[in-house]
């Protein structure tokens, strides 16, 4: 009965963000729009990172796979569920975006042949149906076979991370481009689902795995820091206005502050605590910092995606994260980490 209690709760939680979400829309649709672009780019970041790195572990081995497992494959199991969550999208589609009404900031044969509706919506569902393809195949393959789809699906995850980045984030303000920013977004899925498993895998303490976990996770802040530093540095250097405007519109408050909260949350927090053994090998301090990076994703997702709309959207951006959240939860507790095949049942195949 208990049980039965937390999926109800789960489920009515859930069932009451998506209300309030669509109140506000009936207002302030813009508010709405964003927010839930932001709630699904970050759950998606995690969900399709976690698929990643089981993809990974496939092809390299090592003790950090079994160790991230536990969190990593239900996360993975439910990136079908990104193909529903990327209806609401769709439908915002000229609410969001500048260049259904704004043909003539871009070049033409861009409009023409790439960036319209149909092109959207066909690259984002040919994504999210072969990431969906992939999640459902791997924990069924075997040996050889599973190999063989780990590497396939890292290929496709490297062909189609860029374009919808690019349209998911980065046409919310065309014709600013940058050429760096699907990495910056590959390494940030990756980032974010090592942070998931560092906070929900039930690794013992004594685990020996824990600590490279904590290395991978090191890895993957530095790797966003970077990337990210060097994307800013090479347009600032580059004194281009085109890429200019899109650092301006956010050099006032509350953007700035939302900067500085993802700078100190995604990059200073946890480089300066990783770089410690005692942190990077012990489950506590691991989980804390798990946490902390996944606050700071999605505050790096709200910088980036919400300074067009109005600081309003902040509250539907914190409201579309738990609501997914909690859809994603009572999903998991009614069993849907059983699409995962046991790992025992693998090995016998």
């Amino acid at each position: 009965m208990t049980l039965r209690r937390t999926h109800a709760a789960l489920f009515v939680g859930a069932s009451l963000a998506a209300a309030v979400l669509i109140v506000v829309a009936l207002f302030e649709p813009k508010a709405a729009a964003a927010g839930w672009l932001v709630g699904f780019a970050f759950w998606s970041q995690i969900l399709v990172g976690s698929l990643t790195l089981l993809m990974i572990h496939r092809l390299t081995g090592g003790r950090w796979g079994m160790t991230i497992a536990p969190a990593a494959e239900p996360a993975a199991a439910a990136v079908p569920l990104l193909i529903l969550l990327v209806v609401p999208l769709f439908i915002a589609i000229p609410v969001l975006y500048p260049w259904p009404h704004r043909p003539d900031a871009i070049k033409p044969d861009v409009i023409s042949f790439y960036l319209n509706v149909p092109s959207f919506i066909v690259r984002s569902a040919l994504a999210l149906i072969g990431w969906s393809a992939f999640a459902l195949l791997l924990p069924r393959s075997a040996e050889r076979r599973g190999q063989l789809i780990a590497g396939l699906g890292l290929v496709f995850h490297a062909l189609v991370i860029s374009s919808v980045s690019i349209d998911w984030y980065l046409s919310l303000a065309a014709p600013f481009t940058s050429s760096s920013f699907g990495a910056s977004v590959a390494i940030s899925s990756l980032m974010a689902a090592l942070a998931w498993a560092a906070v929900l895998a039930p690794a013992p303490a004594e685990d020996p795995a824990i600590g490279d976990v904590g290395g991978l996770l090191l890895a993957t802040v530095l790797g966003i820091t970077y990337v990210d530093f060097m994307a800013v540095l090479v347009i600032w250097y580059g004194d281009l206005p085109r890429e200019e405007i899109w650092f301006v519109a956010r050099d006032r408050f509350p953007w700035t502050g939302l900067a500085v909260a993802a700078f100190v949350l995604v990059s200073v927090i946890p480089v300066a605590a990783l770089l410690l053994a005692r942190v990077r090998n012990a489950r506590t301090p691991l989980r804390v910092v798990g946490a902390v990076v996944l606050a700071g994703l999605g505050v790096y997702d709200a910088y980036l995606i919400v300074p067009p709309f109005g600081a309003g959207a902040l509250a539907t951006s914190l409201l579309a994260i738990a609501g997914i959240g909690l859809a994603f939860a009572g999903l998991l507790s009614c069993g849907a980490a059983a699409i995962f095949a046991p790992r025992e049942a693998i090995d016998a195949r």
